[in-house]
């Protein structure tokens, strides 16, 4: 046991001493006064603004991707939704035999297709189109459920009266959007 503890006393004076050395080594003063070098300071400021510039840029590309994503995805998705929606119209009026077959492909285009362009109401969408879609998609399921549970005619048009109303205001805010 003495070997060790002999051996433990001399590691400990051993790292002590280093120790010292160290905080001493590091205790005295560089003479000279403290200078920025000018040209890389300038070059780092350069890169800098360059890179804050780029990433500034890159966002507003997405920000206006996605709007432009979002509204053609509007576009598409109300004349699809009209399609289906008027041809179960048609149906209805004409007591066609296909009429339930025709609401039940309009329930399903109207469904999908508020599916669709929620997926494209993404968090970078502006505000002032994300609340209009968002409604538009909101009516589009509305007026899936109110004729998948047949409602009366009254009940009907005044949910189609809601629909068109945010389907004519989302309309309105993508005009300068996509294609």
């Amino acid at each position: 046991m003495r070997v060790l503890e002999r051996v433990g006393l001399g590691t400990a004076l051993a790292a002590t001493a280093t120790g010292v050395i160290l905080i001493g080594a590091c205790s005295q003063q560089v003479p000279g006064n403290p200078e920025a070098n000018v040209t890389e300071l300038a070059q780092y400021t350069s890169e800098v603004a360059a890179s804050s510039a780029a990433a500034s840029s890159s966002k507003a590309a997405r920000i206006e991707a996605a709007n432009d994503t979002a509204c053609d995805g509007l576009r598409a998705a109300n004349k699809s939704s009209v399609t289906s929606f008027n041809a179960y119209i048609d149906a209805s009026n004409n007591r066609a035999p296909d009429t339930d077959s025709k609401a039940n492909e309009a329930v399903t285009t109207l469904r999908n297709n508020a599916k669709d362009l929620d997926r494209k109401i993404t968090p970078d969408v502006i505000a002032e189109l994300s609340v209009p879609l968002g409604a538009y998609r909101d009516q589009t399921n509305t007026l899936a459920d109110t004729l998948d549970r047949r409602a009366p005619t009254d009940e009907l048009n005044t949910v189609i009266d809601a629909f068109n109303a945010s389907k004519d205001e989302a309309i309105e805010v993508c005009q300068p959007y996509g294609s």
